[in-house]
């Protein structure tokens, strides 16, 4: 069926004859606008365009802001009937009688622009009013075959074209959640290492759209606190699939559990794209979006053949424990920067490696006084600066003998000898564990 412009009386053989009685005509037009479902290729625009083909009406579907879905009247293009339609939304009752209509649940017949008269009826789908059917027409200057001819046949089928637009919606949305369940299947399979080989694999990637051509990475985020706004953490776990989608619409996102996982291709880049997503779901939550995130954002390792998607996804698992174990929940952390601590991720009970950081630093690690800490903090620091006293004064700003003080009074704590390579490998291990190596 054509969706352009539209006759007054098409000749096609299920259109009502012209000597059909009144209740027979109206039959008949309900028939076909109810056919119209069974056609799985046709949209709204189909409903309004039988409408106003056998009724020789302005026909139309609205959005509940006025937008409009779908339109169509004799002897006009979709683009011409469309425009006709958006001037009468732009009138000041028109959210009234949109209002009204939702209300009441059924068709109304409210005064048009001049003569016209138009009759609206709600889209009821369950308890939501997705959409408005619009019909008008002008009273005196009214055509249509005697089979319709009656003053209460616009307002009838206004009605039953409205319910038709509902089952074509509802099975429109049913389809596409259908669909998108499909593909969330799919994407988990990738993830998750499910396909029987590489060319299964190969064949689901292609499906959800994955381009094998480029490097992807994994991005999980995840909520730090299941008690935190509103319902836990599955309150937040939509909008961030919305914000990832967002951020890179290419792409693949799935929600699982306590996390959504998207498959980000490098050219977008995930750390990025995971850092926006963060930011926009910290937006009214907390006092400073830029300074502390909801979630936690963990970035896997590259990746190219769909095969290794699952590999990206279990180092971007292993990268969200770590970033809790450091301290470093509501930031991003990639993967890559995790260093000795893929190591350390592998010990099956991180309380025993909390223990042989205590038993390597002693009292460093267990006098939580405000100079003990000090010295444990400059140890750190001259760790990280490669154990030069000069470079550590610059950065904590005090003289090179202090410094040289403070680290023969964390070996007297500790027992460390820092000249000894086993001590100090032992000490920096210790305080990875620890985090002090992230401060």
């Amino acid at each position: 069926m054509t969706t352009g412009e539209v006759r007054a009386r098409p000749g096609a053989p299920d259109a009502p004859g012209p000597d059909a009685a009144g209740p027979r005509g109206l039959v008949a037009l309900y028939r076909r606008l109810s056919g119209l479902v069974a056609a799985p290729s046709v949209d709204t625009q189909a409903v309004a365009t039988v409408m106003a083909g056998e009724l020789g009406v302005l026909a139309a579907v609205v959005g509940p802001g006025g937008e409009v879905l779908a339109a169509a009247a004799p002897g006009m293009s979709i683009a011409e009937a469309a425009a006709l339609v958006r001037t009468d939304a732009g009138s000041a009752v028109w959210p009234r009688t949109l209002a009204m209509a939702a209300t009441v649940g059924r068709a109304l017949r409210v005064p048009g622009p001049g003569r016209r008269v138009q009759v609206v009826a709600p889209v009821l789908f369950g308890r939501e009013v997705p959409a408005f059917l619009l019909a008008e027409e002008d009273t005196a200057a009214r055509d249509r075959p005697e089979a319709l001819a009656g003053d209460d046949v616009l307002l009838l089928v206004a009605e039953h074209a409205a319910t038709v637009v509902g089952v074509i919606a509802g099975r429109d949305r049913v389809l596409a959640t259908a669909a998108g369940q499909v593909r969330g299947d799919l994407v988990s399979g990738l993830l998750l290492d499910r396909a029987r080989d590489a060319d299964q694999a190969a064949q689901w990637a292609e499906h959800v759209g994955y381009d094998p051509g480029v490097d992807h990475r994994v991005v999980v985020v995840s909520p730090d606190d299941d008690g935190a706004f509103g319902a836990g953490p599955a309150s937040l776990l939509g909008e961030a699939e919305e914000h990832l989608l967002a951020a890179a619409p290419s792409a693949l996102t799935v929600v699982r559990d306590t996390e959504t996982v998207a498959v980000v291709p490098e050219p977008a880049d995930p750390a990025s794209v995971g850092a926006t997503c963060a930011r926009r779901l910290a937006r009214g939550r907390v006092p400073d979006p830029d300074a502390l995130w909801p979630v936690t954002v963990a970035v896997g390792g590259t990746v190219r053949a769909a095969g290794e998607i699952a590999t990206s996804y279990d180092q971007a698992r292993r990268t969200l424990v770590a970033a809790r174990r450091l301290g470093r929940a509501g930031r991003v952390l990639r993967f890559d920067d995790l260093g000795v601590h893929r190591l350390l991720l592998q010990i099956p009970d991180p309380e025993a490696a909390r223990t042989f950081a205590r038993e390597v630093l002693g009292r460093l690690a267990t006098d939580r006084s405000e100079r003990t800490v000090e010295l444990l903090r400059t140890l750190a620091r001259y760790f990280r600066e490669d154990g030069s006293p000069q470079r550590v004064a610059r950065v904590l700003n005090v003289h090179p003998n202090t410094v040289g003080y403070r680290l023969r009074r964390a070996e007297e704590l500790s027992g460390l000898d820092l000249d000894a390579y086993r001590d100090r490998l032992a000490a920096q291990m210790a305080l990875e564990i620890l985090g002090e190596m992230e401060a």
